[in-house]
């Protein structure tokens, strides 16, 4: 009966995590994917690790993307960072690349267009995918500016 339990005590995280990974596959290949522009930068915390703490600019989103033709903003804010009044979003990015990025956002202001790529459906928490710079995955951007100096 003890052997039992020692296994069972063990098996039961493994399985519930192996389901929860499961759970984010499917509902990451089955949700449509969204584009919005972003504002606000901030890719430190001490307290957190490394991540973009960001605001959606709905004003210069595609709206038209969505469901029903109307950018969600309401929707959003309620997933939003609710330590900052429910307007900030965080994608996390490699404590490597976090300076090379700020600096990028705070010298290129105007010059670059940052956005986020969502997985989406309305009533379904949305799962940021991928950060974009001017249109390309900043891991590209990031390379290209690496080989230019």
């Amino acid at each position: 009966m003890q052997k039992i339990k020692i296994i069972a005590a063990l098996t039961f995280p493994i399985l519930v995590l192996g389901l929860w990974v499961i759970f984010l596959t499917i509902k990451s290949m089955t949700l449509p994917e969204v584009t919005v522009r972003i504002s606000g930068y901030d890719p430190r915390d001490l307290l957190s690790g490394h991540y973009i703490a960001y605001t959606i600019d709905w004003a210069k989103t595609d709206c038209t993307q969505f469901e029903n033709k109307i950018c969600p903003a309401e929707e959003f804010k309620s997933y939003a960072n609710k330590a900052f009044w429910g307007r900030q979003f965080r994608f996390y990015i490699p404590e490597q690349y976090a300076k090379q990025l700020d600096d990028m956002f705070r010298n290129g202001r105007g010059n670059h267009v940052f956005e986020v790529v969502y997985k989406y459906r309305s009533g379904v928490k949305p799962l940021a995918k991928d950060l974009l710079i001017d249109g390309k995955p900043w891991q590209e951007v990031i390379k290209n500016n690496k080989e230019e100096k």
